[in-house]
């Protein structure tokens, strides 16, 4: 595992999943993403994870991190539209 000074961290402002509702599969849970961090090698820069932090939607007052990757919005979001079609 990467030490803390071999990595640092950046908020991903405008992550596709930030403030929408996901179901995280592998433990049944499902809230809303508050934030997305990117952690990356301090040397390389190579991307070494990506994280997201939810709230629950059941009110629990839990809230947890896991991979982006394994998270599945509830609601399919829209492809990206491209400026000069908006």
């Amino acid at each position: 595992m990467t030490g803390e000074r071999d990595h640092h961290l950046t908020e991903i402002t405008d992550h596709r999943l930030i403030g929408r509702a996901v179901a995280h599969l592998e433990t049944g849970r499902k809230g809303t993403v508050s934030l997305v961090l990117e952690h990356r090698a301090r040397t390389s820069n190579r991307l070494i994870k990506t994280v997201a932090h939810m709230r629950p939607l059941d009110f629990s007052g839990r809230e947890w991190t896991a991979d982006v990757e394994v998270l599945q919005p509830i609601r399919p979001i829209a492809p990206e539209i491209p400026a000069r079609y908006r």
